[in-house]
């Protein structure tokens, strides 16, 4: 890693006008171009996007894959957070907030949309947060809770850094969230499809050579109709995407910033998995210099500490905008990863795929031409 320097922080005051910003069009992401890597070799994200902004900000992300029109809801994520900032809440209250939005939301894999794994029963989820302090909270493969984001915030108030398991939904219930299993039709028709890639072969993230019937762990039988290989007619199986993971990475006024994370994982996996969002420095990295998010192929990005490592480049100067695009071009092309980060003046996102996101800062809003 890099030394890491502080640069300076900054703070505007500046204009809200949240209203008509919700109805502006142009956050869905688009193939742009991109600066060349040092070998010369031309790096352009299927996402790519970021710019300067002081003052209060907050980023949303619907995870790497998620289609472009899925990006008015991330955008009403990042305006709700970035409400929270202008009414006097800290950046952690905002990127909580900007996820618990998000985790409500039945499209998106977190809290209400979480996959169903692959014995068509359990839910697991992974959540994160840490702030610029260094304050770090995050809950593991935990169950029954609609909102795993605000179970890592309360795990703050404890000695703990990672609950995992029974552990983690025991704590969750003795802190008073209810006891509810987060499902909806739209989680059980993702799940329908990912079975029938799996069965077409068409997994991916390694299940479609992974022998997991040898390795099946789940607490009850294999289901009758994942017990033998689906007959293959030719046609290929429909392919969901990852749709993994949403995020919001927040700067409150006063130069600070915080990052939260949740998922619902992938169907495909055995029963116990943890990704990359729950691991320090992986899927989220917070400090004096900003705030990264990460979402995709969690194994590589644990390999990579993705977030910590685009932190480090934050840490060293480098605009968010260059840092997260960084970020995508030393990730293996084939493994998907969605990434967005602020720092002390801009903000930043980009994605090797597809990436539904949403930008919300408190900007004057530009005067009538007369």
């Amino acid at each position: 890693m890099s030394a890491r320097r502080d640069p300076a922080r900054r703070a505007a005051p500046a204009l809200l006008l949240l209203s008509l910003l919700a109805l502006l069009a142009g956050f869905a992401a688009s193939p742009r171009g991109g600066p060349d890597r040092a070998d010369g070799a031309a790096v352009p994200p299927a996402t790519w996007f970021g710019g300067e902004a002081d003052g209060p900000l907050a980023i949303t992300h619907g995870g790497v894959g998620s289609p472009p029109d899925w990006s008015p809801d991330c955008r009403r994520a990042a305006v709700m957070a970035l409400m929270a900032l202008e009414q006097g809440g800290s950046p952690l209250d905002a990127a909580v907030l900007g996820t618990l939005v998000l985790e409500d939301h039945p499209r998106f894999n977190a809290g209400t949309g979480a996959n169903i794994r692959l014995d068509g029963r359990s839910i697991q989820m992974d959540a994160a947060v840490m702030t610029g302090e260094g304050r770090f909270g995050a809950v593991a493969v935990i169950e029954r809770v609609r909102n795993p984001v605000a179970v890592a915030r309360a795990l703050l108030d404890t000695p703990h850094l990672l609950l995992a398991g029974e552990g983690a939904t025991r704590f969750a219930h003795a802190a008073g969230f209810a006891d509810e299993l987060p499902t909806c039709p739209e989680a059980e028709a993702k799940y329908r499809e990912r079975v029938a890639a799996l069965l077409g072969g068409q997994a991916g993230e390694g299940f479609a050579t992974f022998d997991w019937r040898r390795y099946w762990n789940y607490p009850g039988p294999i289901p009758a109709e994942l017990a033998a290989p689906a007959a293959v007619d030719g046609a290929p199986a429909p392919d969901p995407g990852p749709h993994d993971t949403v995020g919001t990475v927040a700067r409150g006024a006063d130069g600070r910033f915080a990052v939260t994370l949740s998922t619902g994982g992938t169907s495909l996996t055995l029963y116990g998995r943890v990704g990359d969002v729950p691991i320090f420095g992986a899927g989220c990295y917070a400090g004096p210099a900003g705030a990264v998010a990460c979402t995709g192929f969690g194994e590589e990005i644990i390999r990579h500490a993705m977030a910590r490592t685009v932190y480090d480049l934050l840490a060293d100067g480098v605009p968010a905008r260059e840092a997260v695009r960084r970020g995508c071009a030393s990730f293996p092309a084939d493994a998907a990863l969605g990434l967005i980060a602020v720092d002390a003046h801009g903000w930043g996102v980009a994605a090797n795929r597809s990436m539904a996101y949403g930008q919300a800062d408190s900007a004057p809003a530009p005067r009538p031409a007369h």
